[in-house]
């Protein structure tokens, strides 16, 4: 089974939450493009308690195989006004072959500008312990920088991730999203935050080859080049449609996010199927200061 990496989920979620997070704290319209740079204003801490169901499709021995690895997801993280965060997050999957989790811990640096361009660098140390079938893309640390740029109506970002373990890899994301944040939807103090957004996911397939055999890699590299695909290089993964809506009184927001995953032919012959995942999240924000 080759994960298609759907705890990549908990990841995009949070950091779109805490934008949202900090602009829904000023005096704005009641329905407005998020503008990134009131993060500024805040330094506060993160407590997250998220679930997703991680429903599985795969091609084992010629049989499509769909699996539920239910996850539980918690993260603290603490963002300071100037720009610097770090934080921890721990990972418990249910229903594997035997305990299974995981645990990350990062530090960085966001920086919003009045243009409306932002930069995100962050370092994330990284361990996972049990199934290895639920791994995914196993290494050790990761070095990450996302940048982004309001257009109009629109946000548009790329995110670059570059993976240190026994075999380095490198992943880019290019995203397009929409904003919304309605205000005072049912109380004074309430806000609803959509955040609809799509990408296209690149990376570097040497992951996918670790574990396999001398003999295994050779068949698999005579499939793949004899049906016009590459193997070990940098290459198209797949399309990504993500919908998180949240809904926030004060510094309590309940949410739900969706994600759809449609691999590219590369990895489709290698047996990925489209997948599909949601999450439910709890997330409190605790202020320690504003100007």
């Amino acid at each position: 089974m080759i994960s298609l990496k759907l705890n990549h989920l908990k990841f995009v979620f949070l950091f779109i939450l805490i934008p949202f997070y900090a602009n829904s704290q000023s005096k704005n319209d009641t329905i407005t493009n998020i503008n990134s740079k009131d993060i500024d204003d805040f330094s506060f801490l993160m407590i997250n308690a998220s679930y997703t169901n991680n429903n599985l499709e795969y091609l084992s021995d010629l049989t499509y195989v769909t699996e539920k690895i239910p996850t539980l997801f918690t993260n603290l993280s603490y963002v300071n006004k100037t720009g610097l965060y770090f934080g921890g997050s721990y990972a418990n999957y249910f229903n594997a072959n035997t305990q299974t989790f995981e645990y990350d811990i990062e530090a960085g640096f966001q920086k919003y500008f009045d243009n409306g361009l932002d930069i995100d660098l962050y370092y994330n140390k990284h361990e996972f312990s049990g199934d290895t079938l639920l791994d995914g893309l196993n290494y050790d640390h990761s070095l990450n920088f996302s940048t982004g740029v309001d257009a109009g109506k629109l946000y548009l970002s790329a995110d670059l991730t570059y993976l240190l373990a026994k075999k380095n890899n490198f992943l880019l994301d290019l995203n397009i999203s929409r904003s919304i944040q309605i205000n005072k939807l049912f109380f004074k103090n309430d806000v609803l935050l959509l955040n609809p957004t799509i990408y296209l996911a690149f990376g570097t397939d040497y992951w996918i080859y670790e574990d396999m055999t001398l003999q295994e890699k050779y068949i698999t590299s005579i499939n793949l080049r004899s049906n016009g695909f590459s193997y070990n290089s940098f290459s198209y993964e797949g399309f990504n449609l993500l919908i998180p809506v949240s809904y926030g009184i004060k510094n309590t927001y309940v949410s739900f996010s969706w994600l759809y995953r449609i691999p590219g032919e590369k990895y489709k012959f290698l047996g990925w199927e489209n997948q599909s995942s949601f999450m439910i999240s709890l997330t409190y924000f605790l202020n320690f200061s504003n100007k």
